[in-house]
């Protein structure tokens, strides 16, 4: 089973890129692949990607390469996030809900995270040019992945 989990709020402008990808891959991928919209907390995310053979994680992240810059890490056994956890917009990072799944032993048998960083969490609706630019090259390339 192949999942993708898009991740954010569509009220926090930037903060919904991994919601705008999930719904881009929905509509090419092919069947059998699960896509999902999710807030982003990470209890939440261990029952969504539970028994995923594959998962693709996708949030908005703040950094400081600019805006619509993308960071792609596969968790292994030596997974060390490239980002901070407080460069996410949630309470709770993804190297915490990783960690956490790890401990309880429900992480996916392959684990793909995707940061698209944004610039613009104010409230309000829309992507930056940057981040809509980033969010449709993400979304092609994971539909490519997945046979799409």
């Amino acid at each position: 089973m192949i999942v993708v989990i898009g991740v954010g709020n569509d009220f926090r402008r930037d903060d919904a890129a991994g919601l705008e990808v999930a719904r881009r891959v929905r509509a090419a991928a092919p069947a059998g692949v699960q896509v999902l919209e999710h807030d982003g907390e990470p209890a939440g995310l261990l029952d969504v990607w539970d028994g995923a053979d594959i998962a693709y994680v996708v949030d908005a992240v703040r950094g400081t390469d600019g805006p619509g810059s993308v960071h792609r890490v596969e968790v292994g056994s030596d997974f060390r996030l490239h980002w901070e956890p407080r460069d996410s917009t949630h309470a709770l990072s993804f190297g915490e809900a990783v960690a956490l799944g790890r401990v309880l032993g429900r992480l996916p048998s392959r684990l793909v995270l995707v940061g698209v960083e944004g610039g613009d969490f104010a409230t309000g609706q829309g992507l930056g040019p940057e981040v809509a630019a980033a969010v449709g090259a993400v979304a092609d390339e994971i539909v490519r992945e997945v046979g799409g």
